[in-house]
């Protein structure tokens, strides 16, 4: 009996001690990896250049901070690189299309006529009118989507950002590249860029 006893406490302890004796391990943190953005092939050169405006709007959305896009932006005219005085259709298309792939992703995009206004100088900077600044005050406009397009031998590079108002700071940034062929009616078409006096808030009376 005592020794049945005995072999029991024993089992009981080397349990015990097994117990103990293991290791904690930390919780392991998951890291989820970034799902590449995909392009949908089209069979036309207007479902490609559909596609692509897609593409872009995607990297604008992924590339953002989401508390940047809950204030109301507006989005610009893209101009050429060469010509930053001027658009065209392109440039056009590109704008109304981004407004609606922008708005679908819940972006409070604001539909302003007037994003003759608000443009990029020859020296490449951002800058916006004094009815701009109106109008971010009164929708408390917190940034503007603006880009540029420029040719190569066989593409059009399209760059856009998400640009803050107030600061001039890039929120976000995206980039594609548009096959000419097929294209090639929406860049004949070209239309002057109103120019407008830099000014800032410091300079407002």
């Amino acid at each position: 009996m005592i020794k049945q006893l005995l072999i029991v406490i024993l089992i009981t302890l080397g349990l015990s001690f097994s117990v103990y004796s293991q290791p904690t391990t930390p919780p392991q943190l998951e890291i989820k990896e970034r799902v590449p953005l995909k392009i949908i092939n089209s069979r036309t050169p207007t479902g490609n250049l559909n596609s692509l405006i897609i593409f872009l709007a995607d990297q604008l959305e992924r590339n953002v901070d989401m508390k940047y896009i809950q204030n109301p932006v507006v989005i610009t005219s893209f101009p050429n690189l060469d010509k930053m005085k001027e658009t065209s259709n392109l440039g056009r298309l590109i704008s109304e299309s981004l407004m609606h792939e922008l708005q679908i992703r819940r972006w409070s995009v604001i539909d302003v006529r007037l994003v003759k206004d608000i443009i990029i100088n020859e020296e490449g900077e951002f800058s916006i009118s004094r009815d701009i600044k109106k109008l971010r005050d009164s929708y408390k406009i917190s940034g503007v989507v603006t880009g540029t397009y420029s040719f190569t031998n066989d593409s059009i590079i399209v760059n856009a950002r998400a640009i803050d108002i107030d600061t001039g700071v890039v929120k976000s940034s995206g980039q594609i590249a548009i096959p000419i062929d097929g294209i090639e009616s929406l860049l004949f078409s070209s239309q002057s860029v109103k120019t407008i006096k830099i000014v800032g808030p410091q300079q407002d009376k």
